[in-house]
């Protein structure tokens, strides 16, 4: 099973409403354990075979990311309850496979489908635009997957040294976002402002 579904917003919380945090946990986190549990069934009639599920993540399961709020909650959800439901089908007697995909900024549209948005926030949009090749990204899950890993990290250099950091350094990624996001957000905000003026 390949859960891939996926929508972002590029919001600042206080600006969206509850609406679109429930969209996006129904498809980003719901929408995963919805096919998974129908699946179980399956499964555990089928003692021949072990099911693999590979789950596509983010960073923003790991580190929170601001205009990213809802996509962070659900990814950070989907994370625990598949670690969660790993360690419980072995108990019960019945395991999966179960591979996390933590992904970086690769070249698709899902910016440019974010469903809500915030003024001056377009910023976000320079990593994906210069993100990673997407037939590279399916040639490391799959080779990954063939080694029944339980989680891997595909991501620019960057992303991967904030992943590294938010696990060991918490607070040096805090200090980290705040001056460099609040930097782009008054850089944008004040552009848009010059160019209105105009």
């Amino acid at each position: 099973l390949v859960n891939n579904g996926g929508v972002t917003t590029r919001s600042f919380a206080r600006d969206s409403g509850f609406d679109v945090d429930s969209h996006v946990t129904n498809v980003d986190f719901l929408s995963y354990v919805s096919l998974t549990k129908a699946l179980i069934p399956s499964w555990e009639s089928q003692s021949s075979s072990k099911p693999l599920i590979i789950n596509t993540s983010s960073v923003a399961g790991k580190i929170g990311i601001p205009v990213h709020s809802s996509y962070c909650g659900a990814k950070f959800a989907l994370q625990g309850w598949f670690d969660a439901f790993r360690i419980e089908q072995l108990m019960v007697g019945h395991p999966v496979d179960v591979l996390n995909v933590v992904l970086g900024s690769a070249r698709t549209n899902v910016y440019q489908n974010a469903i809500a948005e915030s003024a001056y926030t377009t910023f976000i949009h320079q990593r994906i635009e210069s993100g990673m090749d997407p037939e590279f990204v399916v040639e490391r899950v799959l080779a990954t997957a063939y080694a029944r890993h339980k989680e891997i990290w595909i991501a620019l250099k960057r992303e991967m040294i904030l992943l590294y950091l938010r696990q060991y350094f918490p607070e040096a990624v805090y200090k980290r976002f705040v001056n460099g996001f609040s930097t782009r957000y008054e850089a944008e905000k004040r552009s848009h402002q010059t160019n209105d003026e105009l």
